[in-house]
């Protein structure tokens, strides 16, 4: 029995030790100052992101780094999504988990100035409300 839980123990090692190797989120193999998946953007935090015109998944790292920064430097973050003329689910995934977590973090995400296709799209997906975005 001794030997059994030794083993359980040592395959749980094994098991720490591969997870660490295969963690999306370490930049352990990359070269010093290259970081993986985030696209360099050297720009002062803003209280105010204006939202592209095209948003989709592929753009969706470089959104998430501008509100991060912006997130962790102001209390109140406004989202102009005038602009926005193509909107795509990874974008509005991103805007809902922003908004769900100022509500627990005690900070304001306002989306201002919604453009018509914004606001369509957020409709179709049943996300007016939780956008707090008025049709």
């Amino acid at each position: 029995m001794a030997a059994r839980k030794k083993k359980t123990a040592d395959n749980h090692e094994n098991l720490e030790a591969d997870s660490s190797e295969t963690d999306m989120n370490t930049n352990a193999d990359l070269p010093e100052g290259e970081v993986s998946g985030a696209v360099e953007d050297n720009a002062a935090a803003e209280p105010t992101i204006t939202l592209d015109a095209t948003l989709s998944i592929q753009n969706v790292v470089k959104l998430y780094e501008k509100i991060k920064k912006s997130y962790a430097a102001f209390d109140t973050l406004e989202i102009n999504a005038s602009q926005v003329a193509a909107i795509d689910t990874a974008t509005f995934q991103l805007l809902v988990a922003l908004k769900k977590d100022a509500a627990k973090q005690q900070k304001e995400v306002i989306i201002t100035s919604p453009s018509a296709r914004f606001i369509e799209s957020a409709g179709l997906l049943g996300l007016l409300s939780i956008l707090d975005v008025e049709p």
